[in-house]
């Protein structure tokens, strides 16, 4: 009899790369488990092809998340999972309320994504004396509520620095990618196409690479911008290319399938990572880098991002995110200089295959899970 496992978050879209098509996935196919993923619909279509259960939530404003959390507990407390993996803060509490309502409750897991405590301490619009007290009383919350928890992943190691006093078992688990890669990619497209693919919004560059499109455009009008993801402020950020002409150059083209997606990194030039500076960036390396890598096409990252990677394999070029020029220089670059683009993607290809893939991580992820073999049935 297969035990019951559940991967739960109410924030992201259910087909989220990291919690979908790659921890269920891994987990479903490797290990002893009836995987059930409950997340927040999109416009990704769940026929797929897999064993995995797929439940969706409604996507609601923060202040009315709490209704999913009771569509979650309704399903944990009818269907009893042996094990369930959370991928938000916010479900903390929900952990903390399981672990007390339940007479024989599920083995609990929390996959930490973000560094919570270093994004509170950079809110500037907060004054600096109340920042602090609110970072110190988060992190005493979280903290307390994480004592309900059986295990923590990491996503980036250097998450350890604020939760050193874990007494549960812990792993990092990178976010690499999980793709078949291939000397042989398809046909570029005619045009020199930038492309980036992930979360949509300011602080991850969105307004910068419209920047970029208005900038380039006058020095060459012979590429475009493939922008593939959501986020809160697409439709702001579709409405600005419109107002600012730049709409052949640049396009939002919404949420896709990990496969389609991957066949547009394939068939562009070069990808994008323009990250703003932020305290809970300092220290990642950015998924969507190994993805570029995976496909085959050099990158331009934040020049506070992937430094130490790229000495050790140079496929792709750093730009200062907070001066549009240098973007821009960088772009133009690339742009003029087809043989760099690809020796830069042969080597990001060579590294992907050497270092960069999700095997490693996957291979983490199952072990760390044998902590939890005796869950009752």
């Amino acid at each position: 009899m297969l035990k019951k496992m559940f991967n739960i978050s109410s924030v992201h879209p259910w087909s989220d790369t990291r919690i979908f098509f790659r921890e269920a996935i891994s987990i479903a196919e490797n290990l002893d488990y009836c995987v059930t993923h409950v997340a927040v619909k999109n416009q990704v279509n769940t026929n797929i092809d897999t064993s995995i259960k797929i439940r969706l939530l409604p996507k609601l404003p923060k202040l009315q998340r709490y209704k999913n959390w009771r569509r979650v507990w309704r399903m944990i407390h009818l269907e009893k999972p042996d094990i369930i993996q959370l991928h938000d803060p916010e479900l903390l509490l929900l952990a903390w309320f399981i672990k007390r309502r339940m007479q024989q409750a599920p083995v609990i897991i929390y996959d930490m994504h973000e560094n919570v405590p270093q994004i509170l301490a950079s809110k500037k619009a907060i004054p600096s004396i109340f920042r602090k007290m609110i970072r110190y009383t988060y992190e005493k919350l979280e903290k307390k509520l994480m004592e309900s928890c059986d295990g923590v992943i990491f996503a980036e190691a250097h998450y350890h620095e604020n939760y050193t006093d874990l007494t549960c078992p812990t792993v990092d688990v990178y976010n690499y990618p999980a793709v078949t890669s291939s000397s042989r990619s398809p046909e570029k497209q005619d045009i020199f196409t930038f492309a980036y693919v992930g979360s949509v919004s300011e602080l991850r560059g969105a307004r910068l690479m419209i920047d970029l499109a208005e900038k380039l455009a006058t020095k060459r009008t012979d590429f475009q911008i493939r922008v593939i993801g959501t986020g809160a402020d697409e439709e702001t950020f579709r409405t600005e290319v419109e107002k600012r002409g730049v709409g052949q150059w640049i396009s939002f083209e919404g949420a896709k399938k990990f496969d389609e997606a991957f066949q547009i990194l394939q068939t562009s030039h070069v990808g994008l990572s323009l990250l703003l500076e932020n305290p809970n960036f300092m220290g990642c390396k950015p998924t969507k880098c190994m993805e570029y890598m995976a496909a085959g096409i050099p990158f331009i990252v934040s020049d506070f991002l992937m430094q130490e990677d790229l000495k050790k394999y140079p496929c792709g070029v750093s730009a200062q995110t907070s001066n549009a020029d240098a973007v821009l220089e960088q772009a133009l670059y690339l742009l003029e200089n087809p043989k760099v683009v690809e020796e830069m993607g042969r080597c990001g290809l060579r590294a992907y295959q050497e270092t960069y893939n999700w095997q490693t991580e996957e291979d983490k992820l199952l072990s760390f899970y044998t902590n939890f073999e005796d869950v009752s049935l």
